[in-house]
């Protein structure tokens, strides 16, 4: 839920006291439509699948109730597509700002997050809610009976309560703005390619997705709203627009009309298909395979020994301290965490990042490395690290599979299926594990010891 590139934010509300904050905290949101006996459909866990960094209008409406309630607040709803898994994208999770560390701040959150899940999440429910994240604790709506759980993602979500929605609550569409609860959920779209997003949310879908099919080939890469490249100024030229190289809302409302023109998944996406159809000659001409022999009786590879301890480029390096002026091996993996140019030398470019970073993690910015700087390098580049207790296994969902996703190389969409149990027996068979596909202490380690570094 975490991450920068905020495309809109609505500001609303002078910063209210202390004494504003206790009393906004006793305040209880209202409808403005009668509510029905009946609750909406129970929620089911729809990650991010397209990239359409548009506020959807039940996630402003929710912004927009949150701050007139409370008197407080600032909301960020949607981010540019930058790889990781977040509702953001999709324009359907809301960022309320709050300090969880402030008393009366947080009064307000545990007030407001406490009338959302009261009675197994009755008001989220009727608000499509489906899921919360706020100081360190998740709540969610497809599995109310487990109540607030610890959250160990990148961000604590202390400054901010997260709140993503089903697509039925981010199109308005549930019982608290119409007066009618949703009876059968809205799953949103679906893949119409592997390895590329989803076209952008059109209209209902209740039933399953069929299986994406192989993407046409082509030599240039998917490129999303955000990024930058010559390859996209090449783009632009075909669609006849400013080739800046640069990925913004202009860009992507040609690429969209352009995609319908053509008749394409309308994702809004440089994707392989679009890609094909733009500039013909990227196009990849796979050659017929040959017919595969019998495969060869081979001999299985040796079992790898299982390392005692999980360890990265940063565990020697937890005690050392360093500063302006430092040189070494210690500096360049510092600049590594940080992206900047790896010199070898903690010159003022280094100093102006680490002191950014520890503002950023809301540690002293001092400019110097110490034991806290170190750990929060280390889980933002191996997320899965915040992870090594917490069991995942076929079906789970959420921030702890995206992290065991990006340690297994593979594309992070938060939904532990077939291809990521694969990959996990892989690794299990690999360090002498039962291939079950169940990822514990012990596969976390192998997955660790497989995984980048």
């Amino acid at each position: 839920a975490g991450g920068a590139g905020v495309v809109n934010q609505t500001h609303a509300l002078a910063r209210p006291s202390d004494a504003a904050f206790r009393a906004a905290a006793l305040a209880v949101p209202v409808a403005g439509v009668r509510l029905p006996a009946r609750l909406d459909a129970r929620a089911s866990f729809t990650g991010q699948n397209s990239c359409d960094p548009v506020d959807k209008s039940g996630a402003v409406a929710f912004g927009r109730l949150m701050r007139a309630t409370y008197r407080t607040g600032i909301v960020g709803i949607s981010r540019w597509c930058n790889g990781s898994a977040s509702e953001h994208m999709e324009g359907r999770a809301v960022d309320w700002m709050l300090d969880a560390r402030r008393p009366a701040q947080k009064a307000v959150g545990d007030a407001a997050t406490a009338w959302l899940v009261a009675n197994r999440g009755e008001n989220a429910r009727r608000l499509g809610v489906m899921y919360i994240i706020w100081n360190r604790r998740m709540w969610r709506a497809y599995a109310p009976e487990r109540g607030w759980q610890p959250y160990t993602g990148a961000s604590p979500h202390t400054d901010h309560v997260h709140v993503s929605l089903t697509w039925d609550g981010a199109t308005k569409r549930t019982s608290w703005w119409t007066g009618r609860a949703v009876t059968v959920s809205d799953l949103g779209p679906c893949r119409a390619y592997a390895g590329s997003p989803a076209p952008i949310y059109a209209g209902r879908r209740t039933g399953s997705c069929r299986a994406p099919v192989a993407a046409p080939g082509s030599r240039y890469p998917v490129y999303v709203p955000g990024q930058r490249s010559p390859n996209i100024a090449i783009a632009q030229r075909r669609l006849g627009i400013g080739a800046d190289g640069a990925f913004g809302h202009g860009t992507r409302r040609a690429v969209l009309a352009y995609q319908r023109k053509a008749r394409l998944p309308r994702t809004g996406v440089l994707d392989k298909a679009t890609w094909v159809r733009l500039v013909p000659s990227s196009a990849i001409t796979r050659p017929r395979p040959a017919p595969t022999p019998a495969p060869p009786r081979v001999t299985p590879p040796p079992v790898t020994k299982l390392p005692a301890r999980v360890t990265t480029r940063y565990t020697s390096l937890k005690n050392t301290r360093i500063g302006p002026g430092a040189r070494g091996t210690a500096v360049r993996v510092l600049q590594k965490g940080l992206n900047v140019p790896s010199t070898g030398y903690f010159g003022p470019q280094t100093r102006t990042a680490l002191v950014a970073f520890q503002r950023s993690r809301r540690l002293p910015a001092t400019g110097r490395t110490d034991l806290k700087v170190w750990n929060r390098l280390e889980v933002r580049q191996f997320p899965w690290l915040a992870y090594l207790k917490t069991t995942v296994r076929r079906g789970s969902t959420g921030p702890s599979v995206v992290a065991l996703q990006k340690a297994l190389r593979l594309r992070a969409d938060g939904q532990f299926g077939p291809g990521t149990a694969t990959a996990v027996m892989t690794v299990q068979a690999r360090y002498g594990l039962k291939p079950d596909a169940i990822v514990g202490p012990l596969t976390w380690r192998a997955v660790a010891a497989a995984g980048p570094k």
